[in-house]
């Protein structure tokens, strides 16, 4: 009976959020709730998802609220969902206020630190947003990019433009971002390199920060060293010419023994 009371207490605060009269109260009490009763939460998922699919944006700031905490306690619950939760950041950013943005990039990052192979639909997406003026978008997606490249560089295979684009970027952290991102893509796609190898020297050895130089004199230091080591051809054994050099005394003694066992055939 209990059970049930707190079942409707979450269908009943949903569907406030479904028909427009959501608030911050109606989010408070509403994750308490499944906080206190996780059993609750892989229903309101569906439930939230739905509402998130109907691409109301007034409605589903809520929502996404509400998924923020549960990601924070059963990411797993989320795993199937990442594709409709990648479509928010798809949303003109005037329609989305910058505060969901980053709320709807914590919940993906959580599913990208446990599931990166569900992440491939969101790498043009966050790839586009280096460039964004904001420098919490601009780390955020490069946190959940670096989490997606390290396992499944293949993932970027497409987007050799993008990167090179990013590392003529207008921000610091931009060009930083993307020469680490290059780092990891290469593994996979090593024409990368050399594709991006006239900018990456420009940076290693003009750029102003630190920092930036480092990492693309690093980049291209570890490349150079595995093509010298990919391309090397290996050191042929020297002939020993000693071992196949017929002496003229082995002939000449192997001449004797032929002439005196002719001569013992002969007398036979």
């Amino acid at each position: 009976m209990v059970f049930v009371s707190h079942k409707k207490h979450v269908d009943n605060s949903i569907n406030k959020i479904r028909k427009g009269h959501g608030s911050q109260e109606v989010v408070r009490s509403l994750n308490k709730t499944l906080t206190e009763h996780p059993e609750l939460m892989e229903d309101a998922v569906c439930q939230l998802v739905g509402i998130i699919q109907t691409d109301k944006v007034e409605n589903f700031i809520y929502a996404i609220e509400v998924m923020l905490n549960i990601a924070e306690v059963e990411p797993d619950l989320l795993a199937n969902s990442s594709d409709a939760i990648i479509r928010i950041l798809e949303f003109q950013e005037d329609s989305l206020d910058i505060n969901y943005m980053l709320k709807t990039m914590d919940i993906l990052g959580m599913i990208a630190s446990h599931y990166p192979e569900l992440m491939q639909p969101s790498v043009k997406i966050f790839l586009q947003k280096l460039n964004n003026s904001n420098t919490h978008i601009r780390s955020a997606s490069f946190y959940i990019l670096d989490l997606i490249a390290k396992p499944y560089p293949e993932y970027f295979s497409n987007y050799a433009l993008d990167l090179i684009r990013s590392l003529h970027g207008l921000h610091i952290d931009e060009r930083l971002y993307a020469t680490r991102l290059i780092g990891d893509v290469a593994r996979f796609s090593p024409n990368l390199i050399d594709e991006s190898r006239g900018v990456l020297s420009d940076l290693a050895y003009k750029h102003p920060d630190t920092t930036v130089r480092q990492e693309a004199h690093d980049v291209l230091k570890k490349f150079e060293v595995e093509d010298k080591v990919t391309t090397e051809e290996p050191e042929e054994e020297p002939h020993d010419l000693e071992k196949d050099f017929i002496s003229l005394i082995d002939i000449k003694t192997e001449s004797n023994d032929l002439g005196e066992l002719a001569d013992v055939l002969a007398e036979s």
